[in-house]
């Protein structure tokens, strides 16, 4: 398989792009062009893609799943003013189990983002 032809390494690529877009844009609209500039939203830019990939990693993951189901047991508990029987137990159905497949492009995001917040890391001290 040819690593320039697969779907991951565009969106590599593409999100590369995008975030050093998106720190030209930034630079030029809140201060001046310079290195110490470039650097500071370089790494601004990396680490608010870097915490929506993590996001929506937790979110796919299905770790708040049981946190949901909890409070739906908890409400209907509260609804029928039954606390002490034993029947409050609310069915399994509604429990979500999800199967741990995650979007295509979160990978590549994290990467990505992780990869150019090391590297304003390393400019920065480069100084």
């Amino acid at each position: 398989m040819n690593i320039f032809k697969s779907k991951r390494f565009f969106l590599i690529l593409l999100i590369l792009v995008i975030e050093f877009v998106l720190t030209l844009f930034s630079q030029l609209i809140f201060s001046s062009l310079s290195y110490l500039a470039f650097i500071n939203h370089l790494s601004v830019i990396s680490l608010l893609f870097f915490n929506f990939g993590l996001i929506v990693f937790i979110v796919q993951g299905g770790f708040f799943d049981g946190v949901v189901y909890s409070f739906k047991r908890f409400v209907r508990a509260t609804r029928k003013k039954t606390f002490q029987e034993e029947d409050t137990e609310a069915p399994m159905a509604e429990y979500r189990h999800r199967d741990g497949k995650r979007s295509f492009i979160i990978w590549p995001l994290l990467l990505d983002s992780l990869f150019l917040f090391l590297l304003s890391i390393f400019l920065s001290w480069s100084l």
